[in-house]
């Protein structure tokens, strides 16, 4: 099977050579890391992938000054995977937040043949090293999506997340109202009743900080969805 790693890159000059170098060790020859970068990256980024890119040829940069927020940069790499034709499109942060070692677990879980597998911070074996104060928002925030969306999963604000083809496809046909960090959730909320299954995950996030702009905007579309009447998802839609 082909995996393709979706990988927005804005500003990760310190960081994208580790970064690259632990992703590779984990992929094999056919596998493909499409890294996203567009106008909000200022500095190195894009030199230094283009490099790893002319000697892996399993790095391949997607340049996109379409962009205008971090969610269109998302759906430009999932979109790239899809066309690519990748059987199974893992998204992992690009900073280190996430651990490119954890990479496994979720293909071992794809094997056993799973539509969605999310990476959970808030289940046995999971962690967030962080700011409580972060903790507490996607904790809480996962816990009330819950609530109001009738969902069950552990961990409903995590971006460690792989798709197969299909559940892609649902992805890319349905689309997201937010242009935010809550498009993880509408995504989950939107599988809700795949073949979903969740895997411990490590996360790392030094800053405590999340935009008030952000958390009204979740508030308001995920109050939209509590009233959108409940119906089955549709896996064949085309992208």
């Amino acid at each position: 099977m082909r995996l393709g790693l979706v990988v927005p890159l804005a500003n990760e000059e310190v960081t994208v050579d580790e970064f690259l170098r632990r992703v590779l060790v984990q992929l094999s020859p056919g596998d493909v890391v499409f890294c996203v970068i567009d106008n909000a990256s200022k500095d190195r980024t894009l030199e230094l992938v283009e490099r790893h890119a002319r000697n892996d040829e399993r790095v391949m940069v997607v340049w996109a000054p379409e962009n205008r927020c971090v969610v269109d940069a998302y759906f430009r790499g999932y979109r790239a995977a899809f066309e690519h034709g990748c059987d199974w499109i893992l998204e992992i942060d690009g900073g280190l937040s996430h651990l490119p070692e954890q990479i496994p677990q979720f293909v071992a879980a794809m094997k056993r043949g799973h539509d969605f597998v999310v990476g959970s911070r808030f289940m046995t074996g999971g962690a967030f090293d962080g700011p409580l104060s972060r903790r507490l928002i996607s904790y809480l925030g996962g816990r009330l999506a819950n609530v109001l969306l009738g969902t069950r999963m552990n961990d409903m604000t995590s971006g460690y997340q792989c798709f197969t083809r299909s559940a892609m496809e649902m992805v890319l046909g349905s689309g997201v109202r937010s242009r935010g960090p809550f498009f993880q959730t509408e995504i989950k909320y939107m599988l809700r009743d795949t073949d979903y299954f969740e895997v411990p995950i490590r996360y790392s996030n030094p800053t405590g900080r999340v935009a008030a702009q952000s958390i009204a905007e979740a508030l308001r579309i995920l109050l939209r969805l509590s009233f959108r009447p409940r119906t089955r998802p549709n896996m064949s839609q085309s992208p």
